[in-house]
């Protein structure tokens, strides 16, 4: 068993290393005692939960503030769990008797090792939850059960001396019944066939000669070749729940840049004489040279096995030698080299940063093409695609597609929404079908491939495939299916979306804001399922089906429906359920918190749900199918005990257009209302839903509410509606009724408010603190200040022009500056910056790819001359967020606490707050801060 590399360990030496009955308290600490970022570290962040085929078992991830992160497996009927360390990734075979996961290292062993040089590999557990024997195998990159459970397959990593494009590695299939393993060398991917122990294999070795396709039948240990040509092979794909197979092998071509594919599949393999078939592109009929199969696209088989899809994508031609020395000399003309341009065009729909960034994407495009096997010689093929900017669908059953092309509005994108025309696709003959123009919101086609649903005109239309009629069905719905208070400058309010179509394509389950409506594809009679409206409750189906492979995802109509429910104003969150789907919703879990992740384990009627609140660490329950039941399983953060914590409400207020609204007001640790409290508003847009979030304290976040509740602020977080045209003083008549309502709601000193926002939240505090002087002082990281010169500016992160995010997103401006430049003017911090009263701090990164480092320096040097009180912080080399170096988030994080303590509770300041600190002082407290950190 050395020879493998395993290391075992019996049960209690297992029991003695991972098993705990509960987590107990880090720190022994008073209960009335305050956070200090000493103890900050312990903070537990809980990951998604993974039930166990039966429910018995829960393995929930585990990240801490210092990094020193776990897996847990808790037992959900016992107060029992064991914990891995740096354990990830968990996964239950099929029978429930094994957990698998991946286990990785700290931050600071990475570090070292690539110090070192040497490889940073992951190990692999393996668990025994009948006995809690364990099993670590070093080095395991990926591992996948088999479809019933009984093998697992573990591969390991490329041997660090192998070429960088050479992904085979020895693979381990150990089966879990007879303690027994089977090796494998050189293989680059392997994929289980379902509901057999099938286990497909390419081989990638150190020359093309040794590689192929293999085919290991774990329960009879047979190993068959597949393929042997030489070449590369890729793009394992199994016929969901059938013994089909498809892979890709590469073929070079001297004549043609970029290599092609040949298309393998065989059909039958479980029979014993199974059937090969072949695509090659040099010998299939008109099939053009210029044209390749791509690996970007995995094959994937029709429901059927009659037909295969793939990619193809153009090439371009080999220059000849003659043509090449023509270049050469041309080039060799030139006495500098060709010169660092780009040619930017006002043609261009996509500016060149936009293409830069989706370059790989553009490379990778191609058009989907139909394989039709058995037919004319395995050579029949169909291409779907005809443009590059064209999405195509293959429908359930693979005898239709639908495609989406936006090329006849590409105009119309660069500054406006993206829109497409419908195309219906006969598979058979590529012939196609115009079925809408210029839609916006296409839902997909239904699971049986027999209709295509889209909204437009804020109506769903439904396109009978076979009858080709389209039909709108949702004019009778008495209600909107699309939000119309949304309040962003598009003619086209986005829809509610729909829940699904239920069994043979009979109806769809359409959302209004409340409720849900089962309509058939004709439009006939809506049928209301739920009665939300009435309480302003909202619900949604929640899908807890476990679909067969191949088989269309479907809504039940026979079956218990289980609704997920939401009330925006009492932030209150829970389940219901109801006997069939058209049964009456029963409220099963309705609680304050946030109630989520709905779960139900695979073989049993064991159901799982989180809740969380600011001052309830999140945790999982096991229940039964009627929730109530719930029984806590996990127990995250079980030391915040040993501390004094906020608590959270919610404050009702109208804004300046008398439109309710509310805001997410979080306590200080040790309030007593007797005393008065500093405040600290943190804005963005919609923030109450925040009052039910429980919120880890780290010192990695500027603004975290919890570090403000913990050093003494009531932090009060309102939500903000907009007007069209003018979003800085739409924020502002929230902001300020909303504060009102916070200082009435709360012992809040008045004379002691502060706002912070960041980006968009950074642009509505800069021009807040220009239009009222409510507020002490105030902080923007990252702000947008004039409107004008920032909708000219380019969002570096996607290379896209800001124009559009002005006009129809997040600007809400709905035009260009020079259709309305008083309204563009007017909502621009820095054309107000003589009425900035407020002593103000302002952080940017100089790499900001969101907003232009530059908006910084307008407001800065408009600050200087208008001499007003004004700090700016330079993060050199920092984007949007100032999280690439933790030193400077930290940093960051800090001076805001100064910052705020100086201005909101007196402290003295230091004096990079009074007088800034001179370009060589810096420099020489950095050298100074270095010197003490090198190690003597």
């Amino acid at each position: 068993m050395s020879r493998l590399g395993v290391l075992r360990f019996p049960l209690a030496a297992l029991f003695a290393l991972l098993f705990t009955a509960s987590v107990g308290p880090a720190t022994a600490q008073p209960s009335d005692a305050t956070l200090d970022e000493v103890d900050y570290g312990q903070w537990e962040r809980l990951g998604g939960a993974t039930l166990s085929p039966e429910g018995t078992w829960m393995a929930t991830p585990i990240r801490r503030v210092n990094g020193n992160h776990e897996l847990r497996i808790h037992h959900t009927r016992r107060d029992t769990t064991r914990t891995v360390a740096f354990g990830r990734s968990p996964a239950f075979s099929a029978d429930g008797q094994w957990l698998a996961y991946a286990i990785g290292m700290s931050e600071e062993k990475r570090k070292t090792l690539r110090k070192q040089e040497k490889p940073v590999r992951r190990k692999m557990g393996l668990l025994n939850l009948a006995t809690g024997d364990t099993t670590v195998v070093p080095a395991v990159s990926d591992f996948a059960f088999s479809d019933g459970g009984r093998y697992l397959a573990m591969r390991r990593y490329p041997p660090q001396e192998t070429p960088d494009d050479m992904r085979g590695a020895d693979l381990l299939v150990r089966d879990l019944q007879a303690e027994s393993y089977t090796s494998f060398g050189n293989v680059a991917d392997m994929a289980w066939q379902h509901e057999a122990p099938h286990l497909a294999l390419t081989i990638d070795g150190m020359t093309e000669t040794g590689n192929g396709v293999r085919l290991y039948d774990a329960a009879t240990g047979q190993l068959q070749t597949l393929a042997s040509t030489p070449g590369d092979y890729t793009g394992l794909s199994w016929r969901p729940a059938e013994d089909d197979l498809a892979a890709l092998r590469t073929r070079e071509d001297d004549d043609w840049q970029h290599k092609t594919h040949v298309v393998l599949a065989w059909t039958g393999l479980n029979d014993g004489a199974p059937e090969r078939h072949q695509f090659d592109p040099a010998t299939a009929e008109v099939f053009p040279d210029s044209l390749r199969i791509v690996d970007y696209r995995t094959p994937e088989w029709a429901t059927e096995r009659e037909r295969l899809f793939f990619g193809v994508q153009e090439r371009e031609a080999v220059k000849p030698d003659s043509a090449q020395a023509d270049s050469a000399a041309a080039d060799s003309l030139e006495e500098y080299g060709p010169a660092g341009v780009k040619v930017w065009h006002t043609s261009d729909v996509d500016i060149i940063p936009r293409q830069e960034v989706q370059s790989e994407q553009d490379r990778q495009d191609n058009y989907l093409t139909a394989w039709h096997l058995g037919r004319s010689g395995d050579a029949r093929w169909t291409r779907l695609g005809t443009e590059l900017t064209e999405d195509v669908q293959v429908l359930h059953g693979g005898t239709r597609a639908a495609g989406l092309d936006q090329t006849p509005y590409r105009e119309e994108r660069m500054f406006g929404p993206v829109y497409h025309d419908l195309y219906a696709i006969d598979v058979a003959t590529g012939e196609r079908e115009r079925v809408a123009e210029k839609i916006q919101f296409f839902e997909g086609p239904s699971p049986n491939g027999r209709y295509l649903l889209w909204l437009k005109n804020d109506q769903y239309h439904a396109y009978n495939l076979q009858e080709e009629t389209a039909t709108t069905i949702t004019e009778d719905v008495p209600v909107p299916v699309v939000d119309v208070d949304d309040d962003h400058t598009v003619e086209q309010k986005p829809p509610f979306g729909i829940a699904g179509w239920t069994a043979g394509d009979r109806s769809v389950l359409v959302y209004s804001e409340y409720d849900v409506w089962r309509i058939a594809p004709d439009g006939a009679t809506p049928e209301r399922l739920t009665m939300g409206r009435a309480d302003s409750v909202r619900h949604r189906y929640v899908d807890l089906t476990d679909e067969a492979p191949g088989e269309p995802d479907v809504i039940p109509r026979n079956a218990p429906i289980y609704w997920d429910l939401y009330d925006e104003w009492t932030e209150e969150h829970g389940y219901a359920r109801a006997s069939a789907l058209t049964g009456t919703p029963e409220r099963l879990v309705w609680k304050p918190k946030m109630v989520t992740g709905l779960t139900k384990a695979d073989s049993a009627a064991v159901y799982a749900y989180r809740t969380e609140d600011f001052e309830d660490s999140p945790d999982y329950f096991r229940a039964g199918p009627q929730l109530a039941d719930g029984r806590q399983v996990t127990r995250t953060n079980p030391f915040q005990d040993d501390y004094a914590w906020g608590r959270s409400d919610l404050v009702s207020f109208r804004n300046a257009d008398g439109k309710k609204l509310q805001g997410a007001l979080f306590y200080p640790a040790d309030y007593d209302p007797e005393k008065s409290y500093p405040m600290i508003t943190y804005i963005y847009e919609t923030r109450s839903p925040q009052a039910r979030n429980y919120l880890v304290p780290t010192r990695e976040h500027p603004y975290n509410t919890t570090a403000f509740t913990q050093e003494g602020y009531i932090v009060f977080q309102p939500d903000i509606t907009y007007r069209p045209r003018d979003p800085g003083n739409s924020a502002v008549d929230a902001i300020v009724p909303g504060v009102k309502a916070a200082t009435e709601a709360a012992a809040v000193d008045t004379s002691r408010i502060g706002l912070v926002g960041h980006s968009w939240g950074g642009y509505q505090t800069t021009f807040t603190a220009t239009q009222t002087d409510i507020f002490a002082t105030a902080v923007a990281g990252a702000p947008l200040t004039n409107m004008v010169s920032m909708y000219n500016s380019v969002y570096w992160r996607s290379g896209a022009t800001d124009a559009r995010i002005f006009e129809i997103s997040q600007g809400r401006m709905g035009v260009p500056p020079w259709e309305d430049m008083d309204a563009y003017v007017a909502n621009s911090p820095l054309h107000h910056i003589e009425s900035l009263n407020t002593p103000f701090l302002m952080a940017f990164g100089t790499d900001d790819g969101a907003v232009e480092f530059n908006q910084g320096v307008e407001f800065y040097n408009a600050a200087r001359r208008a001499d007003k009180q004004l700090a700016f912080l330079v993060y050199d080399g920092e984007n949007h967020g100032i999280s690439r170096q933790e030193k400077n988030t930290v940093d960051y994080r800090n001076r805001v606490l100064e910052w705020f303590g100086h201005y909101l509770k007196g402290d003295e300041g230091p004096e990079w707050i009074q007088d800034g600190v001179p370009y060589l002082e810096q420099v020489e407290q950095q050298d100074e801060q270095q010197s003490a950190r090198a190690p003597r």
